[in-house]
């Protein structure tokens, strides 16, 4: 739906409906396989409870307008207003929207009540890894990033060059706003399962301006880079990052 923007084409519309359905599919079995295992007294699907969906919107079209011709950026104001959309239990709302039933669903209170706490504590655990590899492809398509700005788009002296550079360039975005929307879905469920301020206080909350490359001090000459702090998940120990040196340390640089 990203891709494709508001007014698909009538063959892309039918292959998103034809996804969809694949989707919804998929929703309705894990929905059942969790109704059997979430066994306890109540009703979890109460009907007339409303739930909150994460849809990402923040994130959208990050890299558009933010960078002038010579790849120095330019301020923009953003909407972040529908960040979340609140939907009841029996809304009729597409598949992709459909708050799957996991323990960070129903919250850290009903799991202790029902019995959950082994399932919340199993999920905590498996979100921390998905933080962690979240934060990790989003430094590495952030060196990527960086990697193509000083390689490619600051020599490219053609308006094919360009062309083909920036193509580059919006490819990495797109790879930085999934993983941004992942990680920020993740820590939501992290604070709905009563995570603890030790973990909230590693996993910060990701914004827009922790994901900007400073292109403009891409070059060593440039003074009074010194004293500008990193994004905080730059200080953080997330491994495998050292695979791919040159690219870490450009991005790094262009934070410097």
């Amino acid at each position: 739906m990203r891709k494709t923007g508001p007014h698909p084409t009538a063959d892309q519309q039918k292959d998103i409906t034809l996804k969809r359905a694949r989707l919804q599919e998929r929703v309705d079995a894990f929905q059942r396989q969790a109704a059997t295992i979430l066994q306890a007294a109540g009703d979890p699907w109460d009907s007339t409870l409303v739930r909150e969906t994460y849809i990402g919107v923040q994130f959208d079209g990050i890299d558009e307008g933010e960078y002038g011709d010579d790849g120095s950026q330019l301020a923009e104001e953003h909407d972040q207003s529908q960040t979340m959309v609140n939907f009841s239990a029996d809304a009729n709302v597409d598949a992709e929207y459909s708050p799957l039933h996991l323990p960070s669903h129903f919250g850290h209170d009903w799991c202790n009540e029902n019995a959950a706490e082994d399932l919340a504590e199993a999920e905590l655990r498996l979100r921390e890894g998905q933080l962690n590899d979240s934060l990790h492809h989003i430094r590495i398509a952030l060196g990527h990033k960086s990697f193509l700005f000083r390689h490619d788009i600051r020599p490219a002296r053609t308006q094919r060059l360009k062309t083909r550079a920036w193509a580059g360039v919006h490819a990495v975005e797109s790879t930085v706003q999934h993983h941004a929307r992942v990680y920020i879905r993740g820590r939501k469920a992290m604070v709905d399962l009563g995570a603890g301020s030790n973990l909230l206080d590693r996993y910060q909350v990701l914004s827009r301006e922790d994901l900007s490359v400073n292109t403009s001090v891409i070059a060593p000459q440039v003074r009074g880079q010194r004293n500008k702090s990193l994004p905080w998940f730059w200080t953080m120990d997330v491994q495998r990052d050292a695979d791919v040196g040159e690219w870490m340390e450009d991005c790094k640089f262009s934070f410097c």
